[in-house]
């Protein structure tokens, strides 16, 4: 596959604030390309793969992260599985979705301007807390039994708006700890670490609820979130440079955003994101009816069911890692989110336990690897004093979560969950089938 990967070049390059290196932008060129540099090939591939780990700022992100995010996919399983047991309705925990992840796609540009405008250490510490706060009382609730279904709304809510800030503020600091020529590398090794925290916390989650009950998993969920801030703390990085010009937070939000529409090719791989969160991602919110009405499996089987796609997201993950000055093509990225809906529409009509966990290995890899891609070519072409912003324009695609969440539920509802799930994959094999012809078009134009 490596005939898939082809070098993407900025001309010039600075130093930024953290002594790595940095690209001159030409922000009109629709020339989706970065000059990396080119490094020697390391004598042992497993170094080569973990080379960001050298940095122990980088280190310590690791190690809070896996801890902090194996909580909060624990704490998923559990609520999945909570709304499951309280309103058996397909159509209500679509809208625990929706509450979760709206504030992504309502507050999301602004929550990039504010990235962009603080410290991020200082700002992660700060939604870490918050979000440890919001989970003690989720486990309160549920351990002394008043929880209610609205009640649940309201936390799914509450850490959607923690997490708007959170996710890009965590993903731009990744810039920082590592060198530019290691930043590849460092943002598919986190995307691995954040995919192992989808294995082990959904497996624990599983084990936990059958042994210890529910409330365990929140309360577990709120000691994970210890583990980041002691990292976040524990890291050395130079003073924070507040002193750039500010233009008041909607210009600074529009000038993120005339930056992104300013690369044609970005753009458009970026709306492909937005179509595959609108109609393909929200499966995820419907295991738990795949796993008791389809599969016929009880808690065990349904934490494997939600660790599978995280198994194939690490592969995913450690694969990019291990390739040398990795910088995706566009028409690689539109064949990963084919090979996304093949893999979805597969899923929808096994049957059987076994087939329906190789298929969601699968499924993982092909999201995994596809928005890495884009997270890294993003990251890596956008100068820092945009990053938060640009980067909060990609992930505003969690934030269609929820109205596809909303969707899927509704039609679940009328057609049944596997019909509707059917019909959500050849929607997204068919956007990048799309995506890949004009791509292909403008290709033998150009030639």
């Amino acid at each position: 596959m490596r005939n898939l990967i082809c070098d993407f070049g900025v001309p010039g390059s600075t130093k930024n604030a953290h002594g790595f290196a940095s690209h001159e932008i030409l922000p009109h060129s629709n020339n989706w390309r970065i000059n990396a540099p080119r490094r020697s090939m390391l004598s042992l591939s497993g170094f080569q793969t973990l080379r960001s780990l050298r940095h122990r700022n980088f280190r310590l992100m690791v190690i809070g992260a896996l801890l902090s995010n194996a909580g909060d996919f624990m704490q998923n399983v559990a609520q999945s599985w909570l709304v499951w047991h309280l309103t058996r309705s397909a159509f209500l925990l679509g809208v625990v979705g929706f509450f979760d992840s709206i504030p992504r796609l309502l507050l999301g540009a602004l929550g990039g301007a504010i990235t962009d405008r603080f410290d991020r250490r200082r700002l992660l510490i700060l939604t870490q807390v918050l979000g440890m706060i919001q989970a003690f009382i989720y486990w309160l609730a549920v351990y002394f039994d008043f929880i209610l279904y609205w009640h649940i709304l309201v936390f799914a809510c509450i850490l959607g708006v923690v997490n708007t800030l959170n996710q890009t503020a965590r993903q731009s600091l990744v810039n920082s700890l590592v060198p530019r020529e290691d930043l590849s590398n460092a943002i598919a090794l986190h995307a691995s670490v954040f995919n192992l925290s989808r294995v082990l916390g959904p497996s624990v989650g599983g084990l936990v609820i059958a042994t210890l009950g529910i409330a365990g998993c929140f309360f577990l969920n709120a000691l994970s979130f210890l583990a980041l801030i002691l990292t976040l703390i524990l890291m050395e990085l130079p003073a924070w440079d507040g002193s750039s010009r500010r233009a008041g937070l909607w210009n600074e939000i529009a000038e993120g955003y005339r930056y992104l529409r300013s690369n044609s090719q970005m753009f458009a791989i970026v709306m492909l994101s937005y179509v595959v969160a609108s109609i393909g991602a929200p499966y995820a919110t419907f295991v738990p009816v795949f796993a008791t009405n389809i599969l016929h499996v009880g808690p065990l089987g349904f934490g494997l069911l939600m660790s599978a796609p995280g198994i194939g997201a690490i592969a995913a993950g450690l694969w990019l890692a291990s390739l040398s000055n990795l910088q995706p093509n566009p028409f690689w990225v539109c064949a990963l989110v084919l090979g996304y809906g093949i893999f979805l529409g597969l899923f929808a009509i096994s049957n059987f336990f076994i087939l329906s966990l190789v298929l969601l290995v699968s499924i993982g890899f092909c999201f995994i690897a596809f928005r890495a891609s884009i997270n890294t070519s993003l990251q890596s072409q956008t100068p820092p004093h945009l990053l938060g912003r640009v980067l909060s324009f990609f992930f505003m695609d969690r934030g269609l979560w929820s109205i596809g969440g909303l969707l899927l539920g509704g039609s679940a509802s009328i057609i049944g969950i596997q019909w509707t799930v059917q019909v959500a994959a050849m929607m997204c094999a068919f956007a990048a089938a799309i995506v890949l012809f004009i791509f292909s078009r403008d290709r033998i134009r150009a030639a």
